[in-house]
């Protein structure tokens, strides 16, 4: 659970600054991001959080794939987590394996009270599937409220 809530926590970065969320990806990655949006807006510590992606997927999520996800203040790494992206999808609208029809997928998490809020963190996303190949690369900056 604790990865989810750092992996949708990355996630909801992007729209908290358009201007600062960067695809750290490239033309050869299978998930290219529409747009991504959260509830409640800016999220908060120790309450849930809903993000919904829209994109488009060129080949298909499998069981197996990973995530790692880190975090970063002032240059100093603070977080670093792979885990396997299927397993956070357990349970919810989209579980692996997820089809290249898939356009839109959301997911709940609670936000960990031991996030410190009203500290920018730089977080880093990297979702690869199971044969190695990268589905995602996001990063940019993000900070929780109370």
């Amino acid at each position: 659970m604790k990865f989810i809530a750092t992996a949708a926590a990355l996630i909801a970065l992007a729209s908290s600054a358009t201007a600062a969320f960067s695809s750290c990806g490239s033309s050869t990655d299978s998930f290219h991001l529409g747009s991504i949006s959260y509830t409640p807006n800016p999220p908060k510590v120790g309450q849930n959080l809903c993000i919904t992606l829209n994109g488009s997927l060129s080949k298909p999520v499998t069981t197996g794939s990973q995530i790692r996800v880190t975090a970063t203040f002032w240059g100093i790494n603070v977080y670093d987590q792979t885990a396997d992206l299927c397993a956070g999808l357990v349970g919810g609208a989209n579980p692996c394996p997820i089809a290249t029809t898939t356009t839109t997928v959301t997911q709940c998490i609670t936000v960990p009270s031991n996030v410190p809020a009203g500290v920018s963190l730089t977080l880093k996303a990297v979702a690869t599937n199971a044969d190695a190949s990268r589905i995602f690369c996001i990063n940019g900056p993000l900070t929780f409220s109370n």
